[in-house]
């Protein structure tokens, strides 16, 4: 009786209407939308850091790399969309590209007249990808060097601030020329030149850049001239960093992808190489005579084509040999190669990356089996045999015991120790390229070692060995081993324009979950991209971090993702209260109350479903890639 009188009372839930109930239910996303907005408006009064839409890095065999784009490049364009920010390009990429379509994106080079490229992305681990990491400038960042490189250990220490100015006798304006510079010395001492400025000329350059627009460049180009006017200039002497190997010599892959769009970059394309081809040789020059190396090591395969370019380049030569075993027709051809010394190597590797011949413009597969084992080598000692296919590795550092290192090897025990990273050989996931570049020739000469867990494919039985990381003798390999500084440009608005930017912020962060929604059930994006609790403490700990501004921008987008979260049709949630209302509206009468038990309950296991599994992702249980 007493409850009736509760359901009765005007002021109860039940009492109302079927609009006043929808109204009650949607009043929790309404404040979340709202939240968002004003997280959004707020953060761009405070004023808050954004990439430009320009190219730092791109990554071996993917999209962008493929399509003939490079450092410095500028996104105008992806299909429709005309893009801004630099993160605007993932989210075109991935909700807006339809994996066998491709997309077309309209870029500009220079001062150059825009032009367009069809780019396919790959769907590598969790979702497809450009291939391209956000623009930066030849200034040396917090971090300036990574520890253990060839140039952390230069007499003069690099500083925050310090601008790269030259490479031999090379001189350095750009991310691009530096990249190029740095890899044409590949090999060599090389002499670093730097200008110092002074902390009064770094507070000025970052006050400038707070007031630079987006694509002003010729202010750009004034504010980094005056950065430079008046600073110290030194230089440093750099030694080459050696390839590595780990006693084995792995076993040489397909071509992977052949390099479009940029006519001095496309040589493997010209000649008629394509994917699944398989280089079987490659021809060197000894002593003034040529002979064609069979047995190759695909780790030392780099050095020794641009070893070779440089050498037939002085000689007038155009082209590179190479013995090719032909996909299409199972034969076996030499076939000449264009070659071109005006390029840039790779600085990051990434998911599905293989290894890069800028110099003709392909990439090709190293894959984890061992193809021989090196005589005297801790792998020969344990037993390892050619056919061995690596399973997994983890990097493993000690520090020194009973040691007393120099100041900068305690800096490398400090940032190494604990630090032990475990990858899984998988295809279009985790590549040899990937850890090689990546992780191994990073790693500290000493106190390292890389447990490896090898298969063997005739008796199914796993063998776990210590190998210690060693350098080739008569190979280098090439690594950027100074931290650029990002290229960002700083957005502080009045507050008409702020709401405009929020409500445009808020809009976008709302369509982006029904989008991401959709790519998910299509599978191009993969559920374990998904983050639960861990993850969102995790992001919003970076967030704020960064600033305020970041903080509440990262606000506005959880807040716009719980809104249309608790929006969906299931039961327990908002969305489901909601079609069992528009149900009672257009019959009349409220649904069965058994049927709305049930599918309470089904919903309720959905989501706690759906939280498990997450929770799973986050803490490690479920594996993501």
């Amino acid at each position: 009786e007493e409850a009736e009188k509760l359901i009765n009372d005007p002021r109860s839930y039940q009492a109302k209407s079927v609009p006043q109930r929808l109204a009650i239910i949607v009043a929790g996303v309404t404040m979340n939308v709202i939240l968002a907005f004003l997280a959004a408006v707020t953060a761009f009064m405070l004023g808050t850091f954004k990439a430009p839409c320009e190219i730092g890095h791109v990554h071996p065999g993917q999209a962008a790399w493929e399509a003939g784009l490079q450092p410095d490049d500028r996104i105008l364009q992806i299909g429709k969309n005309q893009l801004t920010y630099f993160e605007e390009i993932q989210k075109n990429v991935t909700l807006g590209s339809n994996l066998e379509e491709g997309l077309y994106i309209k870029y500009q080079r220079g001062g150059e007249t825009p032009e367009a490229v069809k780019a396919s992305p790959k769907k590598y681990a969790l979702a497809p990808m450009l291939g391209a990491t956000a623009g930066m400038v030849p200034v040396l960042e917090a971090q300036p060097v990574i520890p253990a490189s060839p140039t952390f250990f230069t007499e003069q220490e690099l500083k925050k601030g310090d601008v790269l100015v030259g490479v031999n006798d090379r001189e350095i304006r750009s991310n691009l020329e530096a990249q190029k510079a740095l890899y044409a010395v590949t090999g060599e001492n090389m002499t670093l030149k730097f200008l110092r400025p002074s902390a009064e000329a770094q507070e000025k350059r970052r006050e400038a850049l707070k007031k630079l627009k987006v694509g002003d460049d010729a202010q750009r180009a004034l504010i980094e001239d005056e950065y430079r006017q008046g600073a110290e200039a030194f230089e440093v002497m750099v030694e080459p960093m050696k390839a590595r190997h780990l006693g084995i010599v792995l076993t040489m892959g397909p071509i992977q992808c052949i390099r479009e769009g940029q006519s001095s970059l496309e040589g493997a394309g010209r000649a008629g190489l394509k994917p699944g081809d398989q280089i079987t040789g490659f021809e060197i020059t000894v002593d003034g005579k040529t002979q064609m190396v069979r047995e190759l090591d695909p780790v030392k395969l780099p050095f020794m084509v641009q070893q070779e370019a440089k050498l037939r380049a002085g000689a007038g030569i155009p082209t590179l040999n190479f013995a090719v075993l032909k996909k299409e027709t199972g034969t076996e051809e030499v076939v000449p190669v264009e070659f071109s010394l005006d390029v840039f190597s790779a600085e990051q590797y990434f998911f599905g990356s293989g290894e890069v011949l800028p110099e003709i413009g392909l990439t090709y597969e190293i894959l984890p089996k061992v193809a021989s084992v090196m005589p005297g080598s801790e792998a020969e000692k344990n037993g390892v045999k050619p056919g061995f296919v690596m399973g997994s590795m983890k990097l493993k550092f000690e520090e020194p015991k009973n040691v007393e290192g120099s100041e900068k090897e305690k800096k490398i025990v400090s940032f190494f120790e604990g630090n032990e990273p475990k990858h899984i050989f998988r295809e279009g996931i985790c590549s040899w390229p990937m850890v090689y570049h990546g992780m191994i020739l990073l790693w500290p000469k000493f106190s390292s070692s890389v447990e490896v867990v090898f298969n063997n494919p005739d008796s199914g039985v796993s063998k776990t060995v210590d190998l210690p990381i060693q350098e080739y003798e008569d190979a280098c390999a090439y690594h950027m081993d100074l931290n650029f500084e990002a290229r960002r440009i700083y957005i502080q608005e009045s507050f008409g324009s702020a709401v405009a930017s929020g409500a445009r912020e808020t809009g976008n962060a709302l369509t982006m979950v029904y989008q991401m929604l959709g790519k998910l059930f299509s599978g191009q994006v993969s559920v374990k991209g998904l983050g639960g609790p861990v993850l969102i403490a995790q992001a919003a700990y970076s967030s704020a971090k960064e600033g305020l501004s970041p903080l509440l921008m990262f606000i506005c987008l959880i807040s716009a993702n719980l809104a249309v979260l608790n929006l969906l049709p299931i039961p327990v949630l908002d969305g489901g209260h909601v079609v069992f209302l528009l149900w009672e509206g257009i019959t009349g009468k409220e649904p069965n109350e058994n049927l709305v038990i049930i599918l309470s309950y089904m919903g309720l296991l959905l989501f706690l479903g759906l939280t498990i599994f997450v929770l799973g992702l986050d803490l490690g249980f479920i594996p993501r890639f």
